[in-house]
């Protein structure tokens, strides 16, 4: 009877925590990628990018809020997880199809759905590890929203539909490396871990000054580049303390210890 009591008590708990604001994010997300997937339906694809950029605007402006204002709940983690997988989900991957695989036929579905498979795959694992990771400054794994951003962007520079061979190639490509990144284990860095009502000294008040001016001067350019360095930032971090000089000196320690050891 208790038992039963504790949690009837947990999901009126649950029911009562929802947040205007965070929860007015979430649905603003999944509108957008719902105006994604009908842009990419009726051929235009520059817009279906452009949605999917919106959208994970809002995604982050919905963790900036939650953690700012402190108004974390398990409803709005799931609504959140649940608009992520449309508009960072089913959206890229539609627009993936139609944009650059389309050409391939069936091949390219594969592609897409491989993509799409990978994204979902990657929600999941967050909403499991989230609750019991303490350190936020890195995320196990490319984000689904950064990979989706990085699709779009290229997109939305390059909006003509690919149609030879090499282009479909190279797209099929990058769909696998984008999926074998969001299920991968490879550390990358949350840029969005800051806090709203934390203190920002000079320099870093300046380099966002600089990056709002070239978003709104070269957005084009701006994006891809972004995104393209976001996306090589984890494999190249993770080669460099594998094969770089400071794993080549603590390999050295190693063996120098050994041998005295020895």
């Amino acid at each position: 009877m208790n038992v039963k009591m504790k949690v009837r008590d947990r999901v009126r708990t649950s029911y009562r925590d929802i947040y205007l604001l965070p929860s007015f994010c979430s649905l603003g997300n999944l509108f957008f990628g719902f105006l994604s997937l009908f842009s990419s339906f009726r051929g235009r694809y520059a817009w279906a990018g452009f949605w999917v950029i919106c959208a994970a605007t809002m995604d982050a402006l919905d963790g900036i809020v939650a953690r700012s204002s402190q108004t974390h709940s398990d409803f709005g983690r799931e609504l959140d997880s649940l608009a992520d997988s449309v508009s960072f989900g089913a959206a890229p991957a539609i627009l993936l199809y139609f944009w650059g695989l389309h050409g391939a036929r069936t091949a390219g579905l594969f592609f897409s759905f491989i993509y799409l498979a990978a994204g979902v795959l990657r929600l999941a694992r967050y909403n499991v590890r989230s609750a019991a990771q303490p350190d936020r400054r890195f995320y196990t794994g490319l984000t689904i929203p950064s990979s989706s951003m990085f699709l779009s962007s290229i997109v939305f520079f390059h909006p003509q539909p690919l149609d030879d061979r090499l282009s479909v190639l190279l797209v099929a490509l990058l769909a696998l490396f984008l999926a074998f990144c969001m299920v991968s284990t490879i550390p990358y860095r949350n840029f969005m871990n800051f806090n709203l009502r934390k203190r920002i000294d000079l320099r870093t008040a300046l380099l966002i000054a600089i990056l709002i001016s070239t978003l709104i001067f070269y957005p084009k350019i701006f994006l891809v580049s972004f995104f393209t360095v976001n996306v090589l930032s984890g494999p190249v971090t993770a080669l460099a303390r594998r094969f770089g000089p400071k794993a080549f000196r603590r390999s050295a320690k190693k063996e120098v210890s050994l041998k005295k050891a020895d």
